[in-house]
């Protein structure tokens, strides 16, 4: 460690004496939101006891900037700044520190004992499949008090699909002011995705920080609102190495037991280009984790329950051996990466399970107490404390040992399985801190080169029949966590408890509904983020089954909720048409929308089953389906290859066309000249509709709109066109 006075220069064996521990310059930046002015602003912290009247900053400047220079020891530093006096939180700080159970502000202290190399500029060009070229030009700086750079000792290591090449040298060298230079030349580079980490020090062999800069080369940059993200449960979708399997669980109902589903088969599917046909840019997985052995009891107090889905880890670290192991998953990203297809992990950050090698260890990073939803335990009330079940411990973010090593937990899994974003778990049921400080330390580690990790969440909100304003404290609740030091984007809970339920599979709202409250959640997220919206989710009943039972005679509405007995079963013959139907026209609605849409496995063919475990069966995307199955999956594959292939509708703005129908809905997407329009029906008959065209899309008569799903084409007329949709069905059109 840094700290120790001594340590290893580029990985060898011999240690360089770093000499004791100093205090370093550190800069504090403070811009404070607009308008907001005080007659004083002062920063105090760790470094005084928070005294008072602290550090008096600087400014503002012309940028609104305050500033003060500090000299502290290396490490997390709490402050707080003093705005006339009293405390307050750093606004443009993005880590957080506890100290005596107070949460505060945070700054990093970089040990500046040791030399840095950092990114000034770089290119990536692709003119043809074969020639990519990756170039850097970095800067070395040396430590205080520190040596030159030793020009002979850099290097570069390229590594693709987990495997490092051969330690190539770097031009490198010294300027007169006591900096260095550095130049990274890759040329000759396939498509695919890459990590050039660089290793320099100075004459006397202090190291610097390895510097890792991943890009990709391909041929279309990738941006995150191109991703139809696809959520596949690792151990219910497809069973590609039998030889995993596990045991069946003594007292265990077999619908939450182990079904042996793994990593493998989800490589296979890729391999096999059924995702490609989805036109799925990303997969999200479940937990990774290794799970728990045995079973544990159900929330009903009767039924025993296993950690199939991942989300018990007993292991910080390591891959579950029922879902494949390490081996597995580097194989898995590796067939991902070469079909484009981004990988994202679930990782879970509010709990571990009673087993968990760090809850034997630091029993004091952990909080166990109430079982939320229990007498004096309200789910919303001790939301950052209740246990999700007794064998939980709850993570406490509030100390720093264990909000620091879960942070560095998540490093490790993206780095070392090459892994392109997270989706976090049960975000509202953690501090702040655990956000802020997990991104800051990802976004430091691994963007360097300027290739974003996505990160998106899960918080869990309802929603009641109103109005945007009266959800105002749902959509403020789903924002707190996103925005520059935060997560990219959210999945769009309130849209899916406004629309896909009520508007196509329970119908009792119409398509004026839909498109209120999809710009709804354009206009009341953060400016910038990525929303998932989705219809289905395996937290939901499944929506083929929600489209059957929806109240009509004989089927009570309340079944698809039933979890152990009286289930809900597949649509009956009389059934399948109309729910498979309206499945199909949602699935149309929803991969039209602005975001990274989701589709829960086995949605694109319309799998049907109840709420949790029932909405959990296996894959059946390469197996036998039915009729109206194999018409469903069609529809989707027509329908995501028209995402992939048209830029607006993966990038454009959303525009409302026709939304004056309940039963019919036309909107477009629109990016600068170029315009794709979805229209959807959830009439029983195929319906024909003259839509005037707003003027604001810029599309002159005469122009030729042709249909990616049926193939046909429209011709604006005056201004207008005129589309005939089919029965339960979607047109996407562009030009």
């Amino acid at each position: 460690a840094p700290g120790d006075g001594g340590v290893a220069a580029d990985g060898g064996d011999t240690a360089v004496d770093a000499g004791p521990v100093l205090p370093c310059p550190v800069a504090i930046r403070v811009t404070l939101p607009a308008g907001e002015h005080h007659a004083t602003v002062a920063v105090t912290g760790e470094f005084n006891g928070f005294a008072t009247p602290g550090t008096a900053l600087q400014g503002p400047d012309a940028q609104g900037t305050y500033s003060a220079n500090l000299t502290l020891l290396p490490g997390l530093v709490g402050y707080k700044l003093l705005l006339d006096g009293a405390y307050a939180l750093d606004p443009s700080a993005p880590l957080r520190k506890y100290v005596g159970g107070i949460e505060n502000s945070a700054v990093r202290v970089a040990d500046c004992r040791f030399p840095t190399v950092t990114l000034a500029s770089k290119t990536r060009v692709r003119p043809a499949a074969g020639q990519g070229r990756f170039t850097a030009d970095l800067r070395f700086t040396p430590g205080v008090g520190g040596s030159p750079l030793d020009t002979a000792h850099a290097y570069v290591t390229v590594l693709r699909d987990g495997v490092a090449g051969p330690a190539v040298m770097l031009g490198a060298t010294n300027g007169s002011a006591g900096g260095g230079s550095l130049s990274v030349d890759l040329g000759g580079l396939a498509d695919g995705k890459y990590t050039a980490l660089v290793a320099a020090r100075d004459v006397a062999g202090l190291p610097a920080k390895p510097l890792r800069l991943v890009f990709w080369i391909e041929p279309e940059t990738f941006d995150w609102r191109d991703a139809v993200l696809y959520m596949a449960m690792t151990d219910r979708f497809k069973d590609g190495d039998p030889s995993n399997n596990a045991p069946a669980t003594v007292g265990v109902d077999p619908r939450v037991d182990f079904k042996g589903g793994d990593l493998q088969g989800v490589r296979q599917a890729i391999a096999n280009g059924a995702l490609d046909r989805l036109g799925v840019r990303a997969i999200w997985l479940t937990p990774f984790n290794t799970n728990p052995a045995g079973a544990y009891a159900a929330d009903d107090g009767t039924h025993q329950v296993t950690g199939y889905h991942g989300y018990w880890p007993v292991r910080a670290r390591s891959v579950e051996p029922r879902i494949g192991g390490a081996d597995a998953l580097h194989a898995l990203v590796k067939e991902a990466h070469a079909h484009g297809i981004r990988v994202v992990q679930d990782f879970v950050v509010n709990h571990v399970h009673q087993d968990h090698e760090y809850f034997k260890a630091h029993p004091e990073w952990f909080r166990t107490g109430c079982v939320c939803g229990t007498a004096n335990c309200d789910w919303t009330d001790k939301r950052l404390e209740c246990l999700f079940a007794p064998y939980l411990p709850d993570v406490n973010w509030t100390n720093n040992d264990a909000s620091e090593q879960f942070s560095d937990d998540a490093v490790y899994w993206l780095t070392e399985y090459d892994l392109d974003g997270l989706r976090i778990d049960a975000v509202k049921h953690v501090e702040d801190a655990a956000v802020l400080n997990m991104t800051a330390k990802i976004r430091g580690e691994l963007e360097a080169a300027g290739t974003r990790v996505f990160l998106t969440g899960e918080t869990a909100m309802g929603w009641s029949d109103c109005s945007i304003d009266c959800n105002k404290d749902q959509y403020d609740t789903i924002n707190r966590y996103m925005g520059p030091f935060g997560l990219d984007g959210q999945f769009d809970f309130v849209l899916y408890h406004a629309v896909p339920y009520r508007t196509f599979f329970y119908g009792d709202k119409g398509m004026i509904h839909a498109d209120y409250w999809a710009k709804a959640s354009l206009s009341q997220y953060v400016q910038g983020s990525i929303m998932t919206p989705y219809i289905g989710s395996h937290d939901t009943p499944r929506s083929v089954t929600l489209a059957t039972y929806r109240g009509q005679a004989g089927f009570p509405r309340d079944v698809p909720d039933h979890k152990w007995d009286g289930v809900a079963t597949a649509p009956t013959a009389a059934e399948s048409a109309e729910a498979y139907g309206r499945q199909r026209t949602a699935m149309a609605w929803l991969l039209g929308l602005p975001g990274a849409p989701l589709i829960y496995y086995g949605d694109e063919y319309g799998q049907w089953g109840g709420t949790d475990p029932n909405n959990r069966e296996a894959w059946r995307g390469d197996g036998a389906l039915t009729a109206d199955e194999q018409t469903t999956l069609a529809l989707t594959e027509k329908l995501g290859a028209a995402r992939r292939e048209l830029l607006p509708l993966r990038r454009g703005a959303y525009v409302s066309v026709l939304n004056t129908d309940e039963n019919v809905l036309v909107y477009a997407r629109q990016a600068g000249a170029d315009v794709a329009l979805v229209a959807v029906s959830r009439l029983a008959t195929p319906t024909t509709v003259t839509v005037p065209l707003p003027s604001s899309l810029g599309i002159a008569s005469g122009t030729v709109f042709r249909d990616r799903i049926a193939g046909g084409a429209s011709v604006v007329t005056n201004g207008s066109l005129a589309l005939t949709v089919p029965a339960r069905g979607a047109l996407v059109l562009a030009r």
